[in-house]
Protein backbone atom coordinates (compact mmCIF):
# COMPACT_ATOMS: atom_id res chain seq x y z
CA UNK A 1 0.00 0.00 0.00
CA UNK A 2 1.23 3.89 -1.10
CA UNK A 3 1.71 5.77 2.09
CA UNK A 4 -0.82 8.71 1.70
CA UNK A 5 -1.21 12.09 3.59
CA UNK A 6 -4.37 12.32 5.61
CA UNK A 7 -6.67 14.02 2.84
CA UNK A 8 -5.11 10.98 0.97
CA UNK A 9 -2.57 12.31 -1.64
CA UNK A 10 0.50 10.67 -1.56
CA UNK A 11 3.11 11.06 1.13
CA UNK A 12 6.25 13.12 0.38
CA UNK A 13 8.56 11.09 1.96
CA UNK A 14 8.83 8.63 5.37
CA UNK A 15 10.04 11.34 7.71
CA UNK A 16 6.63 12.87 7.40
CA UNK A 17 4.67 9.72 8.13
CA UNK A 18 6.96 9.38 10.50
CA UNK A 19 6.04 12.94 12.15
CA UNK A 20 2.45 12.54 11.63
CA UNK A 21 1.65 9.46 13.80
CA UNK A 22 4.90 10.44 16.55
CA UNK A 23 3.44 10.21 20.08
CA UNK A 24 4.59 13.89 21.42
CA UNK A 25 6.58 13.49 24.22
CA UNK A 26 5.50 12.97 27.60
CA UNK A 27 5.09 15.94 30.37
CA UNK A 28 2.99 19.33 30.00
CA UNK A 29 6.56 20.87 28.17
CA UNK A 30 6.06 18.85 25.29
CA UNK A 31 7.47 20.39 21.97
CA UNK A 32 4.40 21.55 20.06
CA UNK A 33 3.86 19.83 16.59
CA UNK A 34 4.12 22.23 13.72
CA UNK A 35 1.91 24.74 11.90
CA UNK A 36 0.95 22.17 8.56
CA UNK A 37 0.75 18.95 10.71
CA UNK A 38 -1.92 20.80 12.77
CA UNK A 39 -3.72 21.98 10.07
CA UNK A 40 -3.26 18.56 8.05
CA UNK A 41 -4.73 17.20 10.62
CA UNK A 42 -8.21 19.81 11.27
CA UNK A 43 -8.44 19.02 7.03
CA UNK A 44 -8.23 15.59 7.43
CA UNK A 45 -10.97 15.20 10.87
CA UNK A 46 -13.13 17.13 8.80
CA UNK A 47 -13.54 13.95 6.39
CA UNK A 48 -13.84 11.89 9.42
CA UNK A 49 -10.18 10.41 9.76
CA UNK A 50 -10.15 9.23 13.27
CA UNK A 51 -5.94 9.52 13.83
CA UNK A 52 -6.16 13.15 13.03
CA UNK A 53 -9.06 13.87 15.84
CA UNK A 54 -6.75 12.24 17.92
CA UNK A 55 -3.90 14.21 17.34
CA UNK A 56 -5.94 17.37 17.47
CA UNK A 57 -7.12 16.65 20.67
CA UNK A 58 -4.19 15.44 22.00
CA UNK A 59 -2.87 19.19 20.56
CA UNK A 60 -5.35 20.92 22.20
CA UNK A 61 -4.22 19.01 25.96
CA UNK A 62 -0.68 19.53 25.39
CA UNK A 63 -1.17 23.36 24.45
CA UNK A 64 0.09 26.00 26.37
CA UNK A 65 -2.45 26.98 29.59
CA UNK A 66 -1.03 29.63 30.73
CA UNK A 67 -3.07 32.08 32.62
CA UNK A 68 -6.52 29.42 32.89
CA UNK A 69 -7.00 28.75 36.18
CA UNK A 70 -9.55 26.76 38.43
CA UNK A 71 -13.04 27.49 38.22
CA UNK A 72 -13.51 29.36 41.64
CA UNK A 73 -16.88 31.29 43.01
CA UNK A 74 -15.83 33.78 45.11
CA UNK A 75 -18.17 35.90 46.58
CA UNK A 76 -17.53 39.27 45.22
CA UNK A 77 -18.80 41.10 48.83
CA UNK A 78 -16.20 39.07 50.67
CA UNK A 79 -13.12 40.43 48.21
CA UNK A 80 -14.70 44.29 49.04
CA UNK A 81 -15.11 43.02 52.70
CA UNK A 82 -11.02 41.92 53.16
CA UNK A 83 -9.97 44.79 50.87
CA UNK A 84 -11.92 47.60 52.91
CA UNK A 85 -10.36 45.73 55.96
CA UNK A 86 -6.95 46.00 54.09
CA UNK A 87 -7.27 49.62 53.35
CA UNK A 88 -8.93 50.57 57.53
CA UNK A 89 -5.43 48.14 58.87
CA UNK A 90 -2.49 50.05 56.39
CA UNK A 91 -4.46 53.44 57.37
CA UNK A 92 -1.98 55.40 59.33
CA UNK A 93 -4.61 58.47 60.71
CA UNK A 94 -7.65 55.86 61.27
CA UNK A 95 -8.13 53.84 64.28
CA UNK A 96 -10.19 51.27 63.20
CA UNK A 97 -10.26 48.96 66.13
CA UNK A 98 -13.89 49.61 67.20
CA UNK A 99 -15.11 49.60 63.35
CA UNK A 100 -17.30 47.28 62.08
CA UNK A 101 -17.62 46.38 58.81
CA UNK A 102 -20.23 44.60 57.03
CA UNK A 103 -21.04 44.58 52.78
CA UNK A 104 -23.92 42.93 50.89
CA UNK A 105 -24.49 43.88 47.48
CA UNK A 106 -21.70 46.03 46.90
CA UNK A 107 -22.94 47.75 49.89
CA UNK A 108 -20.50 48.63 52.61
CA UNK A 109 -21.95 48.97 56.30
CA UNK A 110 -19.68 50.75 58.82
CA UNK A 111 -21.17 51.10 62.60
CA UNK A 112 -18.65 51.54 65.56
CA UNK A 113 -17.33 54.36 67.23
CA UNK A 114 -14.80 56.83 66.32
CA UNK A 115 -12.89 59.66 68.17
CA UNK A 116 -13.09 62.17 65.73
CA UNK A 117 -15.41 63.39 63.04
CA UNK A 118 -12.39 63.48 60.48
CA UNK A 119 -12.27 59.51 61.42
CA UNK A 120 -15.75 58.94 60.14
CA UNK A 121 -15.15 60.87 56.80
CA UNK A 122 -12.20 59.15 55.96
CA UNK A 123 -13.00 55.52 57.08
CA UNK A 124 -16.19 56.68 54.51
CA UNK A 125 -14.00 58.06 52.11
CA UNK A 126 -11.66 55.04 52.09
CA UNK A 127 -14.22 52.61 51.83
CA UNK A 128 -16.19 54.27 48.97
CA UNK A 129 -12.83 54.13 47.08
CA UNK A 130 -12.57 50.51 46.75
CA UNK A 131 -13.19 48.52 43.44
CA UNK A 132 -16.89 47.23 43.62
CA UNK A 133 -18.32 49.16 46.24
CA UNK A 134 -21.45 51.01 45.22
CA UNK A 135 -22.90 52.95 48.15
CA UNK A 136 -21.13 53.45 51.74
CA UNK A 137 -23.48 53.46 54.62
CA UNK A 138 -21.63 55.39 57.65
CA UNK A 139 -23.63 54.76 60.78
CA UNK A 140 -20.19 55.47 62.72
CA UNK A 141 -20.77 56.98 65.72
CA UNK A 142 -18.50 59.88 67.32
CA UNK A 143 -17.64 59.31 71.10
Amino acid sequence: MERQTPWGAPAPDKAYEKRLNAEPETGRFAEPRSWWDRTSDEVASWFGNTDAMRRRQRDEAVGDHAGVGPKTSIDPDKVILDEVTRRFTEDRLLNASRIEIACLGGVVGLTGEVTTDADRTRAEHLAGAVQGVIEVQNKLAVV
